[in-house]
Formats: C-alpha cells, sequence, structure tokens
C-alpha cells in the first residue's frame, strides 16, 4: 500500500544503523554497569540478547512479507514486545504488524501496533515513522483531533517535511484550506528544494491565498 512505503526506507536505514552499531553501543551501555555484573558477561548477554530479538523479528517479517502472519509468528511478535523491549526489534515488528493489518483492512489493529510503536520505541526515528503512518490512518478515518496531536509532537528537522504535508492533509479534510497552504509551504520549504510532485500538486489545487494578491 502507498501509504506504507515513503517511509520504509527509513526504517531499513535505521536496521541498518542498528546492526553495524549495535556492538558499540552496548559497550558504552557496559561500562556503567561492568562493576555489577561483570564486563564480560553483561556484554555476552546484550549481544545474545539483541541477536535473539534480531532473529525473531527476521522470522516475523518474512511471513509478512509472504503474507501470511499466523498465530506461531504472532506469539513470536508479541515474546518481542514482552522479553525484548529494550531493543528497537520491539518497536519494528509492531511497525511490521501495523503493516500486515493494514493491508488486511483490519484498521483498528493497526491503529494499536502503530501506537505502540510510536510510545514505546528506543529508537526516535522510528517513533517518528510511526507518528506519520499513525496519523495518515486517522486523517483517513476522520479521526482528526487524534491526527493533530500526533502531529504537534516535537520532532527533528528531518521529519519536518512529512509532519507538515500531512498538518496539509489534515487541514484540507477539515476544511481549513487557509492552514493547510501554510502547512503545504512549510513542507515545500523544509524539503530544500526536493519536494515530491506529489505534495507541490496538492499545494497547487489549492491555489494563492488573498495576501499572495495583496
Amino acid at each position: 500500500m502507498e501509504e506504507f512505503e515513503s517511509e520504509d526506507q527509513q526504517i531499513e536505514a535505521i536496521k541498518k544503523w542498528w546492526k553495524e552499531n549495535a556492538v558499540s553501543l552496548l559497550l558504552g551501555l557496559g561500562i556503567g554497569v561492568g562493576a555489577l555484573l561483570g564486563w564480560r558477561e553483561y556484554l555476552a548477554y546484550q549481544t545474545d540478547h539483541s541477536a535473539e530479538a534480531s532473529d525473531l523479528y527476521q522470522a516475523v517479517q518474512t511471513q509478512v512479507a509472504q503474507n501470511r502472519l499466523d498465530d506461531a509468528h504472532i506469539n513470536k511478535a508479541d515474546m518481542i514486545r514482552n522479553e525484548y523491549s529494550d531493543t528497537p526489534y520491539a518497536a519494528l515488528v509492531s511497525m511490521a504488524q501495523a503493516k500486515y493489518e493494514f493491508e488486511h483492512d483490519n484498521i483498528d489493529s493497526a491503529l494499536m501496533h502503530l501506537r505502540w510503536a510510536s510510545e514505546n520505541s528506543t529508537e526516535p526515528d522510528v517513533q517518528h515513522v510511526a507518528n506519520l503512518r499513525l496519523a495518515r490512518i486517522l486523517i483517513a478515518q476522520k479521526k482528526y483531533d487524534e491526527a493533530e496531536t500526533v502531529l504537534l509532537a516535537a520532532h527533528p528537522d528531518a521529519f519536518t517535511a512529512g509532519y507538515e504535508e500531512l498538518k496539509g492533509d489534515l487541514y484540507v479534510a477539515k476544511g481549513e484550506i487557509a492552514q493547510a497552504r501554510v502547512a503545504y509551504d512549510k513542507a515545500i520549504n523544509a524539503t530544500d528544494g526536493n519536494a515530491s510532485r506529489w505534495l507541490r500538486l496538492k499545494r497547487q489545487d489549492l491555489g494563492s491565498s488573498d495576501l499572495d494578491h495583496s
């Protein structure tokens, strides 16, 4: 579904970064607790812990990609959230389940998983990708107040274009055209000249404001 394609590259980059940097991150975390658990034991535990979460996640992700998420793999997803919530894979598996449920028209379930990822992610980038996907569905479901609350969350500059574009979509849906123009303009400006054709068309469709003619 188109709704879930725009941020997939960000998710892949996050997973790749975690895979490449997990050991160094665990090394830094281990310094503070090494005296209590023993450095080697702690590092071995954390490395195994992350590897186990990764294996479980890959199993669930494979099922999602094959469009056949069965009960056994749903249980694996639950295990990741319950026993490996300190790893990025807990939020990532919720994102994968949300995509699967959305594509099978289980909208409430998709929203539930996206909310979980947004509220529990250990990685800010994953949290904001979840927020954008959550807001997009909420707008389509006409749950405007909740969508606006999500879109008013503080976020890094890298996500400004995405947040502002969805604010524009929200305001259009609510009939607040002047505010939509402002949001779309902010989104376009945030792309440094790389705004998508679709975003530019949405802005053009709203025409010029009265101030543009003054």
